[in-house]
């Protein structure tokens, strides 16, 4: 599944930060909201979308793309140990796909 519209805006934000040395309290919450509203808001990421998406935009700073990579994956771990069963729907009760 290809990342949604929405997350690319939230990423593309993330586009913007650029420091030369350790990032800024302000950089590093920038990239950790990004991502808490990108699962807050229903989508979903795999780590190697990202990491492609980074790779489309090698302008960006390593320490950053370091950083958003490592809160991807925080993140994520986070989202999906708050959410272990996701129950599919079994509308007609045989058990099967229908």
């Amino acid at each position: 599944m290809p990342l949604s519209e929405r997350t690319l805006v939230l990423l593309n934000e993330l586009k913007s930060i650029d420091c030369n040395g350790p990032l800024a309290r302000e950089q590093d919450e920038m990239i950790k909201e990004a991502f808490k509203k990108i699962l807050s808001s229903g989508d979903a990421y795999k780590i190697n979308e990202i990491e492609n998406w980074l790779d489309a935009n090698s302008k960006t700073n390593p320490l950053v793309a370091e950083r958003i990579l490592n809160v991807a994956h925080y993140q994520k771990a986070k989202f999906d140990a708050k959410n272990p069963l996701k129950m599919a729907h079994d509308n007609c009760g045989c058990g099967g796909d229908c």
